[in-house]
Order: C-alpha cells, then structure tokens, then sequence
C-alpha cells in the first residue's frame, strides 16, 4: 500500500500505531482478493491530512462495471469498523484517507457472466404518518425516552455545532431501535416520531428489500437511503434483524454471502446518512457489534400494565358506539383484568371482535352494554391459552421426538459394539485354525 504520511508532524507512539493499522488493513485486503475477490484488482493509497471530523474515510471507484465491487468494499469497512482505537490513533488531530482504486482482472478461471432476466425496478414511495402520540398509551417511562431520543435528533445542530459536543463525538447519531414483543407499539411509535418531527416516514422491511437475483439487495437499500435523503424523510425498517444480525462466519452458500452484503451495505449507508433512521426488532443479543456502535438507543417495549390494558380499551372503544350507558374506569379496569399479558394490538383486535358479533346491517337498533366487552374478551383470553398450549405441545412433541431418535441411534451403535465384541476378530480366526492344524499334525 502507498502512503503519504508525513512521519516528521506525527508523533512516535501515534506514528507506531498508524503503521499497524496500515499493516493489518493490507492483510485484510490481500485476504478478502486472495478468496472471495480474485477477480478484482486494487490499488490502494493511505493519505493522512489533518483532523477532517472523522477518524477514516474510504474513498473509492466502486461501480456495477465491476462485480461484486460495493461487496469488496463493505468488507474493507467491516474491518475498518472493528478498529475502535483509530480514533486514538493520531489523537484527533489527524484524519486517515483510504483509497481504493479498483478494477476487474482478466483471470484464466474467470467465467463469463451469465445473461439474466432483469428485475422490474423497485421504487420506495415515502407516506404521511398515520399515528401521533395522542393516540398511543405507553408506561411513562418509555415515553420519557422516547422523548428523551427524539429531543436529542430534534437539537442535533444545537448540541453538536453550536455548542460543539460534535469536537468530542464527531458522527452525531440519529438511529433508534425499538425492541420488544410483536403487537406492542413499535410501528406506531416510529409513526409518531415522523409526525412528531413533521416528516413523512419511509417504511420498509426486508422483504421489501431481498431480491432473488445476486447483488441487487444493496442496491434497493441503497434506493430506499436515496429517496429518504431526497424527501427529507424518516427511515423505519420493520422486522430489522436480518438487517442489523451478526454476519455469517462460516458462507456455505450464496444466500449467506448476500446477505453478508447487504449488512456491509447498511453499515455505509448508516455511516453516511445524517437523516433519522428507526429499526424495530425482536431481539437485541444477536446484533452485529458494528451497528451497536451507530445506534443512538434502544429502547424496549414491554406488554401494557393493568392500568395501560384499561387505558388502551377506553380509546379502542369509539366514541360513537351506541351504549346502554358509559363504561366506567372500574369497569375497564375489571375487563383489562381478563386479559393479562395481552399486546395493544390484541386488545384492538378483541375489541374489532365486539363490533363484528354484533353488526348486522339489517337490526334497527344495536346497543352495546360492559358485558359485551367481557364476554369477548374472555373469548379472545380461551383462544389464546388454547394457542398456547398448542404451542407447548408441539415444542414438546418435538423434543420428544428428537430424545427418541437420540435413544434410537445410541442403541444402534450398542448393539453394534456389542456385535462386534461377540465376533471373533481376523487374527483370533486364523490362531483357532492354526491350533486346529496342529492338533490334526500330532494326531
């Protein structure tokens, strides 16, 4: 690798750890071109400038005329990521730039591409929030963060350039996870950040994004950060932790190394987005380590409480049903009782079930009374311990089957050594023949 670094400016221990990172960025590179990248050639040329706001930058020639190019280079900025000391390798003072010149290598083994079919173009429209936090019953305390994160994006200018925090955090972060069990207001919280902020909100998941032809899932991510930047939007990805999970060791097919790329892909544009950009996920223990770094916070979202199942029911229940008489907070209460550990999302479909048992275009006149909400949701509570216990069944069912298989196969190889030490071996056999002729030869 060339480089320009002017080692009279720099100071020595400083200097010693340049030349390390440079040394193992070598390595990294002629490792990814000795595997996975033969086809590719590189010229790479380190510049070290004076302090820019960021530690290192990769500047490259990346393009479509050049397979697998973008690949390439998420994986020099894989590498680069894991690299938490850079920024304290030249003290803040100075900045590494990393070019990469790439280009295609003529090789013996090297296959003609083949033709494919091209892929109708995806396009990414973003829309108008349709929530507000009016609307959303959350615990206090989450709402305290929430608002808490979003203060934060809402002062990003303030905080960082005003009064200059972006001298000791140079990249402000403006990425929210939100984790927790389905059904739980995830969605519609991101919903009301957009509204919140007076953005539209771009909402995707990975389906929206995988594709069945190589090499096209980084380019749609790559669309869906384009439009948001264009449109000024909030970026939402739903069901994220195909996006945002560790990245696959061991590839043993293609599918695994697309989709190493695409997590590579959105660690460069995260890295160069300064738009908002919100995940919601199940878990959080199998993120790649790479993306808790850029994450502003996590915020988990926890199944309602008594008086948050009571609170959401009040305003499921429109305002326009014909009642006997008003529901009374005692009586929300004693209903969201029936229904421990139910999400929002249920209780709105529980109530949904109420309006259809009684619907009928036909009746002239429908009154709903409190016992119609009870007796649904005691409904809605049955199915949902039959569910479960199907569910139970069915995990033990296949634990049970896979112990008996183990069982199976450890008496098989039983009875296998068992055989085994019944049958007299090769050389017992002869020695038993040996004797044998020799009791004939006396005889």
């Amino acid at each position: 690798m060339n480089n320009n670094v002017k080692t009279n400016t720099i100071p020595f221990a400083s200097l010693q750890a340049l030349y390390r990172f440079e040394s193992d960025l070598c390595e990294t590179i002629k490792g990814l071109l000795n595997q996975s990248y033969r086809h590719i050639g590189v010229n790479a040329n380190m510049t070290v400038l004076d302090w820019n706001g960021a530690p290192v930058k990769v500047v490259h020639n990346a393009s479509d005329a050049i397979e697998r190019s973008a690949d390439f280079v998420g994986e020099v900025n894989k590498f680069i990521s894991t690299r938490d000391d850079i920024g304290d390798i030249l003290a803040n003072a100075y900045s590494i730039v990393v070019e990469l010149k790439l280009s295609m290598k003529i090789t013996a083994d090297a296959k003609k591409p083949e033709t494919k079919e091209k892929e109708p173009a995806v396009e990414f429209y973003p829309s108008t929030p349709r929530y507000n936090f009016d609307q959303i019953i959350l615990d206090e305390a989450i709402r305290t963060e929430i608002f808490d994160a979003v203060k934060i994006i809402e002062c990003k200018d303030l905080i960082y350039n005003k009064w200059g925090f972006g001298d000791i955090d140079p990249v402000p972060r403006s990425i929210l996870n939100f984790y927790g069990e389905p059904g739980t207001g995830k969605t519609m919280c991101a919903h009301a950040i957009a509204n919140h902020l007076g953005k539209k909100l771009l909402a995707l998941n990975y389906s929206e994004i995988e594709s069945k032809y190589v090499g096209e899932a980084p380019k749609n991510l790559q669309k869906a950060f384009d439009v948001a930047k264009a449109t000024d939007s909030v970026l939402f990805f739903d069901e994220a932790d195909s996006f945002l999970g560790k990245r696959i060791e061991n590839v043993t097919q293609g599918a695994d190394q697309a989709l190493n790329s695409l997590r590579s892909q959105m660690l460069i544009l995260l890295e160069e987005f300064a738009g908002v950009v919100m995940f919601a996920t199940n878990l959080v223990t199998n993120f790649d380590p790479a993306f808790e770094s850029r994450i502003l916070k996590h915020i988990r979202f926890d199944l309602p409480n008594r008086e948050a199942r009571a609170a959401i029911l009040k305003k499921m229940i429109p305002s326009r049903l014909p009642v006997q008489q008003p529901f009374t907070d005692e009586e929300y209460l004693a209903a969201s009782d029936l229904i421990d550990g139910f999400s929002g999302r249920e209780i709105k479909g529980a109530v949904l079930d109420m309006l259809l048992e009684k619907a009928d275009p036909a009746a002239e006149s429908i009154v709903f009374t409190i016992d119609d909400l009870y007796t649904v949701l005691e409904k809605r509570k049955k199915a949902k311990k039959e569910l479960k216990e199907q569910e139970e069944r069915r995990i033990k069912d296949k634990i049970s089957k896979k112990l008996k298989e183990k069982a199976e196969e450890a008496r098989a190889i039983k009875e296998q050594e068992e055989q085994l030490q019944e049958e007299p071996s090769e050389n017992e056999q002869e020695a038993d023949k040996d004797g044998e002729d020799q009791a004939l030869a006396m005889q």
